[in-house]
């Protein structure tokens, strides 16, 4: 297939603190990375880096020959444009991989997600949103603070686990003033902590699970992940929080864990693929965050996940692009791998499982001959 590799460059920020330009131009690496993955499968590929203007890079291609493989997260330096990114594909009739634009709005917004969640019965944690002048509270310490309308634990430090009035106002303000927005406020989930990868569409398939292992850190309330956590390798944070996958739990516990992040995942109406993270607290999978479009890094959860499943970083990208291209109906495009488990699953009557074992997804055939690359508003507390 032709597949343009769609992605945002960064080159300062322009509101919270400055090592968030970490988190932005990792895209940049990622990129390469699916590039190459993706001719390593036999496609043409051809790259776009966007910065301010969407339109005039996408408009000498034609949108009946070219598949685009979404990786822009932002555009103009601005996180909340990123449904904008998914209009201008589908008004120049792109058809791209990953979420729609409703999807990703909803998620970006994280109040509207937790509503989405709990219309469909979903155990997230009670929260209020808050400014510095609209601070009534309702639920008990201690809490978790972070901005309302970002990604990439971006505002999240060790700071953000708050015990008492002052730190909770101390906090909201420093949200309000660094990122210009209100702040989410929620119980703190304390427990074991879960990334879920789960591919698919229809039928959605559950990748093993990736537990933070937090053993390292003996405060409690430090056991989070900070944006030092997930960006900065050197930082105490960062070693502190080593990933285990398999995550080690029982079959109760890791099916209870798997159903909760495939009904998020269908809930929020994500396609293709996506990360659900995850608290258990006394046997209860509390949702934290459903992340459409996530970090596809060759060293991040998603791949990991995919890699302990049997899939290469390759393998992964193709099978992206093979979810976006049956969804599309696009003709000629190779079946997806899970939707050929999907199927072999139903030939024995085993249809009730959602986890893909590891040798489920493993390439079935030599790889085709590579191909040359061608030239807010103030919510009230929700319920548990």
């Amino acid at each position: 297939m032709k597949i343009l590799v769609v992605y945002n460059v960064v080159d300062k920020v322009e509101q919270g603190e400055e090592d968030a330009l970490l988190s932005e131009q990792e895209i940049i690496l990622v990129e390469k990375d699916i590039e190459q993955a993706l001719l390593e499968h036999g496609h043409t590929t051809e790259a776009v880096p966007i910065r301010d203007d969407l339109w005039g890079p996408l408009k000498k291609y034609c949108p009946d020959e070219w598949l685009i493989f979404n990786l822009c997260e932002s555009i103009r330096n601005k996180t909340y444009l990123e449904p904008y990114i998914i209009s201008v594909f589908e008004h120049l009739g792109f058809r791209y991989t990953g979420s729609d634009r409703r999807t990703l709005a909803n998620c970006l917004n994280k109040a509207r997600a937790k509503e989405i969640l709990q219309a469909h019965g979903l155990p997230t944690a009670a929260y209020q949103i808050f400014t510095p002048w609209t601070i009534q509270r309702q639920l008990g310490f201690p809490l978790f603070v972070k901005p309302v309308s970002e990604d990439a634990s971006i505002g999240i430090t060790l700071d953000s686990v708050v015990q008492d009035e002052r730190a909770l106002r101390r906090q909201v303000r420093y949200i309000w003033e660094m990122y210009h927005q209100p702040a989410l406020v929620e119980e703190f989930i304390e427990g074991r902590e879960f990334n879920v990868t789960v591919l698919g569409n229809e039928s959605p398939r559950v990748m093993p699970l990736s537990e933070i292992n937090f053993r390292r850190i003996h405060n409690p309330f430090a056991r989070i992940v900070s944006f030092r956590a997930k960006w900065v390798p050197t930082s105490p944070e960062y070693l502190g929080t080593p990933p285990t996958c398999p995550a080690r739990v029982s079959d109760t516990t890791k099916a209870r864990i798997e159903d909760i992040a495939r009904r998020a995942y269908m809930a929020m109406g994500l396609h293709d693929y996506g990360r659900v993270d995850i608290r258990l607290k006394n046997g209860t999978p509390y949702v934290l965050e459903v992340n459409p479009n996530a970090d596809l890094s060759a060293d991040a959860g998603i791949a990991r996940s995919s890699g302990v499943a049997g899939m290469t970083y390759a393998d992964l990208a193709d099978e992206i692009v093979r979810l976006a291209a049956r969804r599309y109906r696009l003709k000629g495009a190779a079946r997806p791998r899970i939707v050929s488990y999907e199927i072999k699953a139903r030939s024995v009557g085993s249809d009730g499982v959602y986890s893909i074992p590891a040798s489920a997804l493993s390439p079935t055939s030599e790889h085709p001959t590579k191909l040359k690359r061608a030239p807010a508003q103030v919510a009230g507390v929700a319920a548990a």
